[in-house]
């Protein structure tokens, strides 16, 4: 009784010194990974900036992160990183706001768990693009024939749809409501 036990505690204790092992070895770049796909993100949804800078301030609703860009030291607008409800879980994604042109310059999905073929077309350029270049005021889903400040609903995936149009909304709010200086 003795032996299988100490056998199972030295099988456990190696165990966990291989993980801590494995874990110190890949987290400086598992975490260096993350910071480059998430500057390359930001450089996609405000083209144009050369710096991101996290924004230490409250964050309110859905808001999960906010970034100052700028552009050789000047102020070029933000990007504002959301947390939205989707159909089956969060969609986590990325809004550029151009202070200079002021206008939506861009959004991009980060993460979804929506349904495969309906919902996940939120990942789409086709669908993304729509929000390109728009001008700062709010944005309405509707099913076919969007004018102006409306988007074309994804057919059969119109919570996803509404989901990330709220989260372009939000952060057209946060900005028009004085953004950082709220």
């Amino acid at each position: 009784m003795i032996k299988p036990s100490v056998t199972l505690i030295i099988t456990a204790m190696f165990v966990v010194a291989s993980v801590s092992v494995v874990h110190a070895f890949t987290y400086e770049p598992i975490q260096r990974q993350q910071r480059l796909v998430q500057e390359r993100t930001m450089q996609q949804v405000l083209p144009g900036a050369n710096n991101y800078i996290p924004l230490d301030i409250e964050l309110t609703g859905d808001i999960i992160g906010l970034y100052r860009a700028e552009l050789n030291g000047e102020k070029f607008g933000y990007v504002v990183e959301l947390a939205m409800p989707g159909y089956s879980d969060d969609i986590v994604m990325m809004v550029g706001i151009c202070s200079v042109e002021e206008k939506v310059l861009g959004v991009r999905i980060l993460r979804h768990l929506e349904t495969p073929g309906l919902g996940a077309l939120i990942t789409r350029e086709s669908f993304w693009r729509k929000f390109d270049d728009r001008p700062l005021l709010p944005i309405t889903v509707v099913k076919g024939g969007a004018v102006e400040n409306q988007i074309d609903a994804i057919s059969s995936a119109t919570i996803s749809t509404v989901a990330v149009t709220r989260g372009v909304n939000q952060a057209i709010a946060w900005y028009v409501e004085g953004g950082e200086q709220q």
